[in-house]
């Protein structure tokens, strides 16, 4: 999830609970100000009855009017109320249901007369208005919240924009291309410090990637030409006609270790170059073909050891890769299983959909399957191999993202390599 789609959620799940609270809390005012207001007329109508009372002649006053509101009563001169604040209810004959009224009740003294006084007002139609104001002002202010939150949404993505072309550059990043085009001068100081920074990185990178790549490659052709030389030499030696026997089988074994050695240096080169991406170089491959040929070429050397080949290839599968390294990895895989097969085994290969299946007849590993795809692992029968064929296999493998896997079915004596592509 981005950084953008996060700031958002956050932001929401904030203002959800704040906007709610926000509902409750201006409802809480709303009604104690109204009760307050209300409270300030009652007192009001009180002091108007007051004033009545003691103005008013003994026998012409009128106890109340038509709607009995204040309400007057005569009560005990022992009696004394102080003002006494209120809820109840009152059925409205309007609506024939009913409502909340607020009351206020206190005793009023007309000479020698007492008055206990009843003063209601409702206040129904204010929870009402003021419960409408503040869900209102609630849901104005969660749209406001979204109005704002979208707003912000696009302001941050114009101003990320830059962050996201430089991780663009990153992922499209080669060792062997200079960066000099890719990070430019940005207006945000931070994105332009930022892009500085990794164009000085990638720079230094690149420079070291070169030394590195310089130093293998002369490494590897220098150690060449003294193999080679040293080879010819041997060769020369061993076609010698006064060469004892014993020391004949001396320099035949010298041979096979300089070979050993040229195919090590070999395969160690081959790994550095994969690990450093040079051979990134890539287009669309006919898997189906490459496969069916490398069948054909290792065919003799399958039938020297009786060994039978089934395939089941699907026509026309490409995949897009480098052509040489598409060739290491189904040619390594392709000569492992021979090579460890049984005498009069059988080499199984399918070509299917998204899958390649290698398989063989052969005894169980002597060391961990963990270790299959490790440098320098080799069988104790086979000390001739540089234990690196299924090391390229994998590396291979990652460089284009397939994913290989490897399992033994004991009861048949199977291995099998898949390759997800």
């Amino acid at each position: 999830m981005k950084l953008l789609s996060k700031t958002a959620i956050y932001l929401c799940l904030a203002s959800l609970p704040i906007a709610i609270l926000g509902v409750f809390t201006l409802h809480w005012f709303i009604h104690k100000s109204t009760i307050h207001e209300i409270d300030e007329i009652l007192i009001s109508h009180l002091k108007k009855v007051e004033n009545k009372l003691q103005n008013a002649p003994d026998k012409r006053f009128i106890l109340g009017d038509l709607d009995d509101n204040p309400h007057l009563q005569l009560v005990p001169n022992s009696v004394k109320v102080n003002s006494i604040f209120s809820d109840s209810t009152e059925l409205d004959l309007r609506e024939n249901e009913k409502i909340t009224i607020r009351v206020l009740k206190a005793t009023v003294r007309n000479k020698n007369q007492n008055f206990l006084v009843i003063v209601t007002q409702s206040y129904e139609e204010f929870e009402e208005i003021s419960a409408k104001l503040s869900w209102g002002l609630g849901l104005y202010f969660l749209g406001f919240l979204m109005l704002l939150l979208l707003i912000n949404f696009l302001l941050y993505r114009q101003l990320w924009k830059p962050f996201y072309e430089i991780i663009n550059h990153l992922r499209n990043y080669q060792l062997n291309k200079s960066t000099s085009d890719i990070f430019k001068k940005e207006a945000t100081e931070e994105f332009n410090l930022l892009s500085q920074t990794l164009h000085q990185m990638t720079e230094r990178i690149s420079k070291q990637f070169i030394r590195q790549k310089e130093f293998t490659e002369n490494a590897s052709h220098e150690i060449q030409t003294p193999i080679a030389v040293i080879s010819a030499e041997l060769e020369i030696l061993l076609d010698s006609e006064n060469l004892p026997e014993k020391e004949a089988n001396h320099v035949q074994k010298s041979m096979d270790s300089l070979q050993k050695l040229s195919q090590l240096n070999k395969s160690l080169l081959l790994l550095t170059k994969i690990e450093n991406n040079q051979f990134s170089e890539t287009e669309k491959v006919n898997l189906s073909n490459l496969v069916t040929n490398l069948l054909e070429t290792y065919q003799d050397f399958a039938q020297h050891r009786n060994i039978k080949i089934y395939q089941e290839i699907k026509p026309d599968k490409t995949l897009e890769i480098n052509p040489l390294l598409a060739e290491i990895l189904v040619g390594n895989l392709l000569k492992n299983a021979i090579k460890y097969n049984q005498n009069g085994g059988n080499l199984t290969c399918i070509l299917k959909d998204n899958q390649l299946i290698i398989s063989n007849k052969g005894d169980k590993l002597p060391f961990s399957e963990t270790q299959l795809f490790n440098r320098f692992v080799k069988h104790p029968k086979h000390l001739e191999s540089t234990g690196l064929g299924l090391a390229i296999v994998k590396q291979i493998a990652e460089q284009y993202g397939l994913n290989i896997t490897y399992q033994f079915n004991e009861t048949e004596l199977i291995h099998t390599f898949k390759i997800n592509i």
